[in-house]
């Protein structure tokens, strides 16, 4: 009775057991006896300027208030927190207990058998003038009827777990439970910065001319101006039967809530953000009583095809967006969508991942194990000797340089604006992920994090347009150069001969390197200024790049976008966008941070990419073709071997 559970010393319907109270001597229970009765003192006391004028919470607000049923395996519990009443944290704090549970049931202690709590019953509200006012939600009821959620329709679904809701509870439940406001500083912001004198201005009048409590009528009214629940709330309450099993495994049902959490709007919700759309803001649109939510097929419906577009397009939404835009699918289950453009898209970019990465990790591997294994082709000493004696020379130094200095700053600024993108798009991919919400929080919230990435992705697509205009105008000035007949080499001829282009002879040194690292040859393949993987990385870099700017204007400008192109891209975009940021971390994350850094020949960090110096083991093993061209111009003799490509 004093706060600390004692299954031994209650009995029945929460009574204390008078034989344990007979075993207590005599100067114990008046102890005990005195101490109740400060206790009840002080409970009655500050209970009073509450809305419990039955003073239940004299012992209701203990949490060890309990009782387990042996029958029915339950344990029910009466705890009820006084801070409810107290600090008039929801709109039930200013009614009596009794307004809900009738007198009769509960005058008497241990209470008879309670009924359930009727939510349509007419209630009494006691103002701050005293004078009481009746209420009811009998509308609500009304509403519910004809609707998706008309309980007569609710009592008749099958759950895994059997009925929702016991016999006699309210259908209200199957939604809610006990409200309580949300801050007032999301609401009305700019009362925080009066502290405690922000309702002087208010209560001069109101408090005592007009009754009003101040304090509470505001809390009630900022409440009703935001949503009862965040969006990740009303997920959570629409998942109750919208993702269970037995629920969508009806014909014409599905996991709604689980298509909704891989949208955009899903993920945002996952990661704190409370202004994203959530499923009230769909299917009860335009000021619509939430009650009233009617299937996709009324035609009252703002999600019926007819309706839709307006619904999108919307001010709190996307608003200027064209009608195409309601042919996005917000619902899309890739894995309920065989046969689709969209799953077909998805499963291309799978495969590719597949035969891109792992050709090249399986290279990777088996290049490691030659270089565990010691083993050391026959030219490799004269390459090293060559090495040796041009990097011994300034001009042999220039000469083997591989790298410009314009090629490292654009290097690095590709590698800080790669970094920035993944930390900032990724928490979206895998928002579900304790580190994704902890690493949004990093940057300031998830409108920060988007505009960082939206900038990085500018910024990525300009470099990319400066590095193709500084290309095409170094091809433009080779190909006024004289060939060796006299002639200009042309535009053409200039573009093919760029060093990272992939060439019939690149597919044949490929061949002799499989052959070398089977143990089919002795002698490894000699490559030039750039190898085969290096170009396959720049040709990757390319394309991707092409294929995450385009995709990512289109969804960041969604409004714009929907006035070009039918919704259905919206879906393909963001596919796109996905599975290549996916492509272009696992290949830059694993292979391509292994070749220039936790590679045995570079480790800790190639100088390639900072001075433009290659170290000797890299020059041998990939680019003794480039040593034997350096040696060659500066009139060292190059080692030369029959039939050695």
């Amino acid at each position: 009775m004093t706060g600390a559970y004692n299954p031994a010393r209650i009995g029945p319907a929460g009574t204390l057991r008078s034989d344990n109270l007979r075993r207590m001597p005599m100067r114990r229970t008046y102890l005990v006896s005195l101490f109740l009765l400060l206790e009840s003192a002080a409970a009655t006391l500050s209970v009073a300027q509450s809305a419990d004028p039955d003073n239940c919470l004299l012992c209701h607000q203990f949490r060890g208030l309990s009782r387990y049923d042996r029958q029915r395996d339950e344990l029910h519990v009466f705890f009820v927190d006084p801070s409810y009443m107290h600090d008039l944290a929801g709109p039930h704090a200013r009614l009596a207990c009794t307004d809900c549970h009738p007198r009769e049931e509960v005058r008497v202690v241990p209470h008879a058998p309670v009924s359930r709590v009727d939510c349509t019953r007419t209630c009494h509200v006691a103002g701050a003038s005293g004078v009481m006012t009746t209420f009811s939600h009998a509308g609500v009821a009304e509403a519910l009827r004809g609707g998706v959620h008309d309980p007569r329709e609710m009592r008749g679904l099958r759950f895994a777990e059997g009925p929702l809701l016991a016999s006699g509870q309210s259908d209200c439940l199957y939604c809610h439970d006990e409200p309580v406001f949300r801050g007032i500083e999301r609401a009305l912001p700019q009362l925080t910065l009066f502290g405690d004198d922000a309702l002087a201005r208010c209560t001069t009048c109101h408090k005592d001319q007009l009754g009003v409590d101040v304090a509470y009528a505001l809390k009630h009214v900022a409440a009703r101006l935001q949503p009862a629940r965040s969006t990740l709330e009303v997920a959570q309450v629409c998942a109750v039967c919208h993702s269970d099993p037995a629920f969508h495994a009806e014909p014409g049902r599905h996991d709604a809530v689980a298509s909704y959490m891989r949208t955009f709007h899903g993920k945002a919700a996952l990661l704190g953000d409370e202004s994203t759309a959530s499923c009230i803001s769909c299917h009860a649109s335009g000021g619509r009583d939430v009650h009233a939510m009617l299937a996709h097929t009324d035609p009252a419906a703002p999600t019926h095809t007819d309706r839709l577009a307006t619904t999108c397009s919307t001010i709190a939404c996307h608003p200027g967006a064209s009608p195409s835009l309601a042919d996005t699918g917000v619902h899309l289950d890739l894995a309920a969508s065989r046969g689709t453009i969209e799953y077909l898209l998805a499963a291309a970019f799978i495969l590719l991942t597949t035969l891109t990465f792992g050709p090249s990790a399986v290279l990777a591997v088996l290049e490691l194990l030659q270089l565990v294994a010691g083993r050391e082709s026959p030219r490799d000493e004269h390459v090293r000797e060559l090495a040796q004696r041009l990097m011994s020379d300034p001009a042999g130094r220039r000469r083997l340089v591989r790298f410009t200095v314009p090629q490292r700053i654009q290097h690095w600024i590709l590698a800080a604006l790669f970094v920035l993108l993944v930390l900032t798009g990724f928490p979206m991919k895998f928002a579900d992920q304790g580190w994704s919400a902890w690493l949004i929080r990093g940057f300031g919230g998830l409108a920060a994090a988007r505009a960082l990435h939206h900038w990085a992705g500018i910024l990525l697509v300009l470099g990319f347009l400066g590095h193709m205009l500084h290309t095409m105008l170094l091809v433009a000035r080779r190909s006024r150069r004289p060939g060796p007949d006299g002639r200009p080499a042309g535009l053409l001829s200039s573009l093919l001969a760029l060093p990272m282009w992939m060439t019939l002879d690149d597919l044949r040194k490929l061949r002799h390197l499989l052959a070398y690292l089977f143990f089919l040859r002795s002698d490894r393949p000699k490559f030039g200024r750039f190898a085969l993987k290096e170009k396959f990385e720049y040709i990757g870099v390319f394309w991707g790049t092409m294929i995450l700017g385009v995709t990512g204007m289109i969804l960041w400008g969604e409004q714009t976008a929907s006035h070009l192109m039918s919704g259905r891209v919206f879906n393909l975009a963001a596919i796109a966008h996905t599975y290549e940021a996916f492509l272009a971390l696992v290949h830059v994350g694993i292979l391509h941070t292994y070749n220039v850094m936790l590679s045995p020949h570079v480790f800790p960090l190639s100088p390639a990419t900072i001075t433009g110096t290659t170290p000797p083991g890299e020059l041998i093993e990939g680019h003794a073709a480039f040593v034997e061209d350096a040696a060659r111009e500066l009139g060292l003799r190059p080692h030369e071997e029959g039939g050695a490509t």
